[in-house]
């Protein structure tokens, strides 16, 4: 039986291609994700885990928290039996039953303000001591996690934390294989990993206290540990949730994706080349443009 099941994902392993893509890509039908999302990242013991560990490390209780994008409660029951108070942003109203089913039966109601709407648009009636949120993408290139926590930050109390407070995103350059109408897809088997031709570096760090800007721009020198063909960027982000606490990524969260450059150029082991960064956070990765000087 083990066998038949592994046989029949071996099977499927090239239709399996771009299905984390279209598992994580909002639709409209329901204004929200597709139900298998939920599901991906409620049994994603790795994502729930670390965030877990950061809720161990301070102490919740009687605190007032702020969560941003709540979904089915993943990570709101792990701290909200402890907490004062809880005041918990969803923008799918779908979820409203579900959600008012769970706080009730958990005798949650008077603690919890639920609020639906856009959390970079809420004004919270008072100051809180953490702002919880992953609404995060790879390189926060589809999700709103720095604009809703540049909002959200003004109503940290003085020593206030948020969750996570840091994003570091770094890339390779690399070859892969595109098919049409795909500028971008996350990793669902080592298989579709890309031809890697250099080391990792940093595209840039997200302060979430402190970021202001959502465009980023620049030129990074990166050389290549091997010659060959070079057509796209390997993405990663890594997180810190707290200090100490960190996530690096899984199929459910921030996978590891490739982007397509906007050419493709050959580059030579030892030969520097330029690559030019141009892509806006809460947008698209297939409107972020990544090219490498010819």
């Amino acid at each position: 039986m083990q066998f038949d099941f592994l046989s029949t994902i071996v099977d499927k392993y090239q239709s399996l291609k771009y299905s984390l893509l279209h598992a994580q890509t909002f639709s409209q039908d329901h204004y929200g994700f597709p139900p298998i999302y939920y599901k991906i990242m409620e049994t994603d013991q790795v994502r729930v885990g670390a965030y877990q560990k950061a809720f161990a490390k301070y102490d919740f209780t009687d605190k007032i928290v702020c969560e941003a994008g709540v979904g089915t409660l993943a990570l709101t029951q792990h701290f909200l039996p402890y907490v004062k108070k809880a005041y918990l942003i969803e923008n799918n109203p779908d979820l409203r039953e579900f959600i008012e089913d769970k706080i009730a039966s958990n005798g949650w109601t008077d603690k919890v303000e639920l609020i639906f709407g856009d959390a970079m648009k809420i004004e919270l009636p008072e100051k809180v001591d953490f702002v919880v949120g992953e609404l995060m993408s790879i390189y926060c290139g589809n999700e709103y996690q720095v604009q809703i926590f540049k909002h959200l930050r003004q109503f940290l109390k003085p020593g206030g934390k948020l969750l996570p407070e840091r994003i570091v995103n770094v890339g390779q350059i690399a070859y892969a294989e595109f098919e049409a109408n795909y500028k971008h897809y996350p990793i669902n088997f080592t298989r579709h990993l890309p031809e890697q031709l250099s080391l990792q570096f940093e595209v840039n760090t997200i302060d979430l206290y402190q970021e202001e800007e959502l465009r980023i721009q620049k030129s990074i020198e990166v050389m290549p540990n091997m010659a060959g063909q070079v057509n796209c960027i390997y993405m990663h982000s890594f997180v810190q949730i707290a200090e100490g606490c960190n996530f690096t990524g899984t199929d459910s969260l921030m996978p590891p994706t490739i982007c397509k450059l906007e050419n493709e150029v050959t580059v030579f082991m030892g030969k520097p080349v330029k690559l030019n960064i141009d892509f806006t956070y809460g947008t698209n990765l297939d409107e972020a443009k990544f090219w490498i000087d010819e």
